[in-house]
């Protein structure tokens, strides 16, 4: 199977945010909004979730186009973190936990030949 990863690692094809947008499904559009609220205590529209994956130009959910993640691989032209000699780093700490996909994919990534 194709992956598309995201600069923290992330397989977008798999993330809810990409998946609701492409199949343009409203109740995960809710569900999602409801999980961000359970999580972080801010209210998220749900017609506001909108995600074409983090290396795409278009619409991105506010929380996600504001991720430190993204922001900070971009700026130094970075398709993922994999490329930082700095990886993995503070800013990826909260979600590169021992054996996340998330880091396994940066791994894969870092140790192809190429």
């Amino acid at each position: 199977m194709e992956k598309h990863i995201a600069p923290c690692g992330m397989d977008c094809y798999l993330c809810d945010a990409y998946i609701a947008t492409k199949n343009d499904d409203s109740a995960l559009r809710q569900k999602l909004a409801d999980q961000f609220q359970e999580n972080f205590g801010d209210v998220i529209d749900p017609d506001k979730i909108r995600c074409v994956g983090c290396q795409n130009e278009g619409a991105h959910i506010g929380f996600c186009f504001e991720c430190g993640i993204r922001k900070c691989s971009m700026s130094k032209g970075y398709q993922t973190c994999a490329e930082c000699a700095e990886f993995p780093c503070p800013k990826g700490e909260f979600m590169w936990k021992e054996n996340s996909q998330s880091l396994n994919n940066l791994n894969e990534l870092r140790s192809a030949p190429g």
